[in-house]
């Protein structure tokens, strides 16, 4: 699997790579930035806490099927469904459940599916941007900074013009209905996430569409991205490397898809 399966709003337009701290952004010449306000008044919040055990070779079977699929969030939801119950059960309650978890949860579940599986060890190539060679990496999954907190269900952001606006956070569902919508452009993909994301604007309770979405001006969708951006966890699962060929110290994206699967 080659497919990144990225935190939805990030990068954003002219923004720093995930993993590295994001930079604030001012709004337009004379029209202050959006403020992301707090977690709405009792809004519900998350706690990770789901009942994982090892993969089994029902799951391998799912994997290997299913490993040149583009939709890697998809295939990433089955499995922690099906491991969530016994081996060959029905796990449709469990994928449901397992859409509705915000994607940070859903790859801290499928680390910890990945330590049960396999163990803690992990090993790993990186090439070295500077000259090419490949750096083997060792470390323990253990030792990676996964610690979630409750995660609220919604966030808040009050425009420039004193409009307030309830968001929820994208889940692991909206994730893979991202990638099965197989849009052109990023632009899209940001108008199809805020068209789920906005629960409320200004008075208007009803649901957004794609169409509404797309014409909110650009400065408005700038500051609701940035509003969720900032009420998603900060799961940092970069890796200092240090290249044995030349020297050079990077850091690598750690792709929680891609090594929680059997090798």
């Amino acid at each position: 699997m080659t497919d990144r399966i990225n935190n939805p709003f990030a990068p954003r337009r002219g923004g720093p790579a995930q993993g590295a701290a994001p930079a604030a952004r001012p709004g337009p010449p004379g029209q202050p930035a959006a403020r992301p306000g707090p977690a709405a008044e009792g809004a519900p919040t998350r706690a990770l806490d789901l009942p994982l055990r090892a993969m089994t070779g029902y799951e391998e079977e799912v994997v290997e099927r299913r490993q040149g699929e583009a939709n890697t969030a998809a295939l990433c939801n089955e499995i922690v469904a099906r491991c969530m119950v016994p081996p060959g059960a029905d796990a449709s309650a469990a994928y449901e459940r397992v859409r509705a978890l915000h994607i940070a949860e859903r790859d801290v579940a499928l680390l910890a599916i990945r330590r049960l599986s396999l163990g803690d060890e992990v090993a790993c190539d990186v090439g070295c941007p500077a000259c090419g060679a490949a750096c083997t990496v060792d470390f323990r999954l253990s030792a990676l900074p996964v610690s979630l907190g409750p995660i609220p269900a919604e966030t808040e952001a009050t425009l420039a013009d004193g409009t307030r606006v309830v968001l929820r956070l994208p889940t692991a569902g909206d994730q893979e209905d991202l990638l099965d919508a197989a849009l052109a452009t990023e632009s899209e993909r940001r108008t199809f996430l805020l068209s789920r994301a906005i629960v409320r604007f200004g008075e208007r309770e009803e649901p957004f569409d794609f169409a509404r979405a797309r014409a909110l001006p650009i400065a408005v969708r700038s500051a609701l991205e940035q509003a969720i951006e900032a009420a998603l966890p900060d799961l940092d699962l970069s890796m200092a490397v240090a290249c044995s060929a030349c020297g050079h110290n990077f850091t690598s994206p750690f792709d929680v898809s891609a090594f929680f699967l059997p090798r």
